[in-house]
């Protein structure tokens, strides 16, 4: 009988709820604030979580990043950066998780309280390197993975690649291949990675006192059978900040905003999104620290 019931909940969550989200596909979920508002963007100025070659560490101190935030369906994210120089290159190292803890099991009789509650996990750790070229900047990662629902459990090893250039007239470009590899068998089947396929542009168009780059991605995933169009800018007057993007799909469409400021040393963001599905609103906060 346990057997049975076991069987049922791993069916259950993997193959029949919006919960199997929280699996591989948990390595589409933006990493930062900036990534939420913007929409994670591949070209000169974009985010490093989706191409490794905008990993940039400053000369004189390396940086910190905290985030944490919430996706769809009351799943909780964090994440952890560490970004520095080694020699000529930028190395970025990173731990990321996505995780619900309180899932409910109940059967066909009515009650008060369920049979039981149980988890699900989905966590990356990796590293990253970029290095400026004479035709460009290139990137790579290599990504830990593991995942867990209920008592099953995955694990398996990814890789991203990555180029940006800034060309003339301050226009930008950036390609990135992201979750290509591989990962165990969970349960009765091998679970398949998010292969992605990013190009984007970027452009400068500040005015004045005022700094403003408009990015413009299209991304094509191997789990949805159509493009994927963002679109977002970043404005920046002193110390101040204001993010806004917009993706559109065959199926859906999201608006999504998020503002900071940056006193000395530290820069906090925070960001949302709401979707025209109606499944809640994505939220994010991120920390950055400057270290000395």
């Amino acid at each position: 009988m346990l057997s049975i019931f076991r069987i049922f909940i791993i069916y259950l969550i993997f193959y029949c709820s919006g919960l199997t989200a929280i699996g591989t596909h948990f390595l589409t979920f933006p990493e930062s604030a900036r990534d939420l508002a913007l929409g994670g963007h591949v070209s000169f100025g974009g985010s490093a979580s989706v191409n490794p070659a905008l990993i940039e560490s400053s000369q004189s101190s390396p940086s910190l990043s905290i985030n944490s935030g919430q996706w769809y369906g009351g799943i909780r994210m964090s994440g952890l950066n560490y970004v520095h120089k080694i020699g000529a290159y930028n190395n970025k190292l990173f731990i990321r998780q996505a995780e619900i803890t309180d899932l409910e099991f109940r059967d066909d009789r009515p009650s008060d309280e369920p049979n039981t509650t149980f988890a699900a996990y989905g966590m990356s750790i990796g590293s990253g390197l970029s290095y400026q070229t004479s035709i460009g900047r290139f990137g790579a990662s290599i990504n830990a993975l593991y995942f867990t629902i209920y008592d099953q459990h995955s694990n398996g090893v990814s890789f991203d690649l990555g180029y940006s250039n800034v060309l003339g007239n301050n226009w930008g470009i950036g390609l990135a291949l992201l979750n290509m590899g591989a990962v165990s068998k969970f349960y009765q089947e091998v679970p398949k990675l998010p292969n992605r396929f990013l190009a984007g542009i970027s452009k400068d168009l500040s005015i004045g006192d005022v700094s403003n780059r408009l990015y413009i991605t299209s991304e094509s995933s191997s789990f949805h059978d159509s493009w994927k169009v963002k679109v977002g800018n970043y404005a920046q007057w002193k110390k101040f900040r204001v993010l806004g993007g917009l993706s559109k799909t065959k199926h859906s469409s999201t608006l999504s905003f998020g503002s900071g400021f940056v006193y000395g040393r530290f820069e906090i963001t925070y960001a949302m999104r709401f979707g025209s599905q109606d499944i809640g609103v994505p939220k994010n906060l991120s920390l950055n620290f400057q270290l000395p």
